[in-house]
């Protein structure tokens, strides 16, 4: 079975609606910034603040979140609990998510968060990583897929620095 695109609408609405502070990274951040790149998980950083870990544990409980290990959400339980590790790999009814708690190669989620950009996916106000924070997260993460990513967004930093 082919992966889904993630209802990334409905999943921003969920994390705006508990005014989460999150900041999109991965190939929606790329989108986001003009990237050709086309995705099929939603990545997101997001303070490890504990208010911030119950407000998604509350947003994202709707979407019947569960570890793909799992199979399924029937036998997972959904709770703060959950949100442990760097990397939070989730399925959800909406599609797959990675909350990143660490996010290597910037300073901290605060820095990110401060050096992120206002955007906008229809009406709904969103947190994108800075073009320099995407380069630097690529670079620090060093998968062999993220070349190609890399040489995009570097690509992308020319044209809006020569503009």
């Amino acid at each position: 079975m082919p992966p889904t695109v993630p209802e990334f609408v409905d999943l921003l609405k969920a994390l705006n609606a508990e005014e989460i502070r999150y900041v999109v990274v991965g190939g929606l951040a790329m989108v986001l910034h003009g990237s050709s790149y086309v995705t099929f998980d939603f990545d997101f950083a997001v303070s490890s603040d504990s208010a911030d870990s119950q407000a998604l544990v509350r947003a994202l409980a709707p979407f019947r979140p569960f570890p793909p290990q799992f199979g399924s959400a029937k036998h997972f339980v959904w709770d703060a609990r959950s949100l442990v590790g760097a990397v939070v790999e989730l399925s959800t009814s909406a599609g797959h998510i990675d909350i990143l708690r660490v996010q290597p190669g910037v300073d901290s989620f605060d820095g990110l968060w401060t050096r992120s950009e206002l955007r906008s996916i229809g009406d709904l106000p969103v947190r994108v990583a800075s073009l320099d924070d995407l380069i630097a997260m690529k670079e620090a993460a060093g998968r062999p897929k993220d070349l190609d990513h890399l040489r995009q967004l570097r690509a992308l930093k020319a044209i809006r620095d020569s503009a």
